[in-house]
């Protein structure tokens, strides 16, 4: 039996004190995704600072008057109840993109922080309208996409290792987009889970697809003639993907050489 890949190490992403919530990478063939979401309600990494819809919830999911009673100086265990109630309520939404955008809950000293994927005023506002809207939260996560233009420069064509969609379009609502990367080389390569998905945005610079999430650092090593499958998540309910050009990012490296290379393909969204 050929072996294509073998996978040769994993190692968990662990951050003090924080509660990983909702959603975590096991790996590429595994990507969270979930094409049935309960509302329409997103927004682009393009334009992350409004919006004028809101998630649609059942009437029952939340319990009103729900924010935990705490002092004004809250104790430990108070800040523990805050965090559960916050988890357990997001737990609740089931793929929702509030849910999606909270990717770490902690407790610090004197409260809450909750990390999102895209942390602006209208996400922050409808954390607080629809989970919690005690005092002791605070938020962080970046505010605007992050460009990778210093990537683009840095990405290599390599005639013996090739990274291709599986399909030469994927829909606009896809959870997920499927790649091939192809080892033809006479070496092994040595590569994680991570990747990065690229926009355009009208700027004419690339940033990177907002991608909610703690990944977890597996390493792969693909023989040589061996192949292994992408599943590039998409999340197309937090970002409201538009029709357009977008690039997946992977970064490789030989086995017998220590500096690692980016590789780059493009697909289409329609």
């Amino acid at each position: 039996m050929r072996i294509d890949f073998v996978i040769w190490a994993l190692s968990l992403l662990c951050f003090a004190g924080c509660n990983r919530h909702p959603q975590r990478h096991n790996d590429e063939n595994n990507a969270a995704t979930n094409d049935s979401l309960p509302t329409n309600v997103t927004i682009h990494a393009d334009s992350l600072s409004t919006s004028n819809q809101a998630p649609e919830f059942q009437a029952d999911t939340l319990a009103r008057n729900d924010t935990v009673n705490v002092t004004h100086n809250p104790s430990a265990k108070e800040l523990d109840e805050l965090q559960n109630l916050i988890s357990s309520r997001l737990q609740q939404l089931k793929g929702n993109p509030l849910q999606q955008n909270v990717w770490c809950i902690a407790v610090l000293p004197d409260a809450v922080e909750v990390s999102l994927a895209i942390n602006t005023p209208y996400w922050r506002d409808e954390f607080r309208r629809y989970i919690s809207d005690s005092p002791y939260i605070l938020f962080d996560g970046p505010s605007k996409p992050a460009p990778i233009s210093e990537l683009v420069d840095s990405v290599v064509e390599l005639q013996t290792v090739t990274l291709q969609p599986d399909s030469s379009s994927f829909s606009v609502n896809s959870g997920v987009a499927a790649f091939t990367l192809t080892n033809d080389s006479e070496r092994d390569i040595e590569f994680g889970i991570r990747y990065l998905i690229g926009f355009k945005d009208s700027d004419g610079i690339w940033y990177k697809l907002p991608h909610p999430g703690i990944w977890e650092d597996m390493g792969i090593i693909i023989k040589p003639t061996g192949k292994y499958t992408i599943k590039a998540a998409l999340n197309p309910k937090l970002n409201r993907n538009k029709p357009g050009t977008y690039r997946l990012y992977k970064q490789i490296q030989f086995a017998d050489k220590q500096a690692p290379v980016w590789l780059m393909t493009e697909f289409r969204l329609e």
